[in-house]
């Protein structure tokens, strides 16, 4: 048998040549001899192709790829640009940005974020929006960084806080300063600064809508002395000397009412101010 050389130009045509007739050394075939042609099953150490169809498009300056292309290492690339991605998890190692400017770290949102439309809100340790709320140490302030009140609202360089003091709640002015109280834009009662409370409309004390400067529904005790009303003297409670009982029904040659002369449970009592 006749061994043809392969080095050799020679126009062999296909059916004048068996694949016994050439002799083949290893890597003697190189693919500067090879110009075309259709490989239907091609492998080697590092690549291995059983695709049926054309997967990979390489042209000047791109490289395209018709299906999903997988990676197992990591990707290592100068520059890297996405249309859409859809990622499970993703592992950045210093901050994520748009178009140069920080968006998220790891603990805060980046310096340019500067609008938000968060509808929760997880336990904040500290709150602060420039020259409006302050909210640190279990205080909140509006208007003031150094409230003086576990909630303070300043004005005008005047402080209003509500506390606790005591036993009881607190609301007032945090400095030697009136506050009052009002309906309508209107203060309707003042306390002022030395603790005097004044207003110039009526007081209703068990009475809903009182028709005197001061109008009490029952008993009303000063000095020391209970001022009340009855059909007689007491035959029951506690009586200071001097408290009085008017008359609920007053007439003619009858007492205007009852004085206790002596204090006690009931007391001693005599009338006074006979009615003529």
């Amino acid at each position: 048998m006749t061994l043809l050389p392969i080095n050799k130009t020679v126009r062999i045509s296909k059916k004048s040549i068996e694949l016994d007739q050439i002799n083949l050394n290893t890597n003697s075939l190189s693919g500067d001899l090879i110009d075309g042609g259709t490989i239907t099953n091609f492998s080697s150490t590092g690549i291995k192709d059983t695709a049926n169809t054309t997967q990979i498009t390489v042209q000047d300056g791109l490289v395209e790829i018709e299906k999903d292309f997988r990676i197992k290492g990591k990707i290592v690339a100068d520059k890297l640009e996405y249309v859409e991605a859809q990622v499970p998890k993703l592992n950045v190692v210093t901050a994520v940005m748009i178009n140069h400017n920080e968006v998220l770290w790891k603990d805060r949102l980046g310096a340019s974020v500067q609008h938000s439309s968060l509808t929760t809100l997880g336990t904040l340790k500290n709150l602060k929006v420039s020259n409006t709320l302050f909210v640190e140490g279990n205080r909140v302030g509006i208007n003031t960084q150094t409230p003086g009140a576990d909630f303070s609202v300043q004005s005008n360089g005047y402080e209003i806080g509500t506390r606790h003091t005591g036993d009881t709640g607190f609301v007032g002015t945090m400095t030697h300063t009136p506050f009052s109280i009002g309906t309508d834009n209107t203060p309707r009662l003042i306390i002022k600064s030395n603790g005097d409370i004044t207003t110039e409309h009526k007081v209703g004390i068990g009475v809903k809508n009182p028709t005197e400067s001061l109008e009490v529904a029952g008993n009303i005790k000063f000095a020391n002395k209970i001022f009340a009303s009855g059909d007689g003297v007491p035959t029951a409670g506690a009586w200071t000397t001097g408290s009085v009982i008017w008359n609920n029904n007053p007439e003619i040659n009858q007492s205007v009412g009852w004085i206790c002369v002596k204090g006690g449970t009931p007391g001693n009592w005599r009338p006074f101010g006979l009615v003529r």
